[in-house]
């Protein structure tokens, strides 16, 4: 959470238009609170409060999915973690909405479908974001590759697709 909003401020500082949309649950236990109250301080104190737009409270999948359809581009900016893979991301990937993720091993089974940051702090967010978009508006091959590829893998990793890869084990 930290890093997203001071990337969303490098952005400012550099005269970029964006917002970003923080869609993160909180869970009913004092460091999530703790949390997200760090980050809204952290837009108020960079006064991105017209930029930055919080959902904290638990949303039914097809509101998650509405929210990321409208996107346009879906960003885990995931920091160190322990985690060994991230369903999260794959969430991501079924909008259809192009995917970037922050270059960590457990977005490994995932490496080709989605866009790679440059980095995990806040200038290489902004950077590698603004590449990814500029690519978006100038309709590079690049991107749209990458989005054939995660087209290709939502549709081996529909519900159908792996019942039926199920059967036959």
């Amino acid at each position: 959470r930290k890093e997203s909003s001071a990337a969303s401020d490098v952005y400012k500082r550099q005269g970029v238009d964006v917002e970003l949309a923080m869609i993160n649950a909180e869970y009913p236990v004092d460091v999530s609170r703790q949390q997200i109250d760090q980050a809204v301080a952290r837009v108020v104190q960079h006064g991105l409060q017209s930029r930055v737009r919080m959902v904290t409270r638990f949303l039914r999948d097809q509101e998650s999915m509405q929210e990321l359809v409208q996107a346009d581009v879906v960003v885990f900016p995931y920091q160190g973690t322990g985690e060994s893979s991230s369903a999260a991301v794959r969430y991501g990937l079924a909008s259809g909405r192009p995917v970037a993720v922050t270059p960590l091993a457990i977005f490994d089974n995932v490496g080709d479908v989605v866009h790679r940051l440059p980095g995990t702090a806040p200038p290489d967010l902004a950077a590698g974001l603004r590449q990814l978009l500029r690519a978006s508006r100038d309709g590079d091959p690049v991107l749209a590759d990458v989005q054939q590829r995660a087209a290709q893998w939502r549709a081996e990793h529909r519900y159908p697709a792996l019942a039926l890869s199920l059967i036959h084990i």
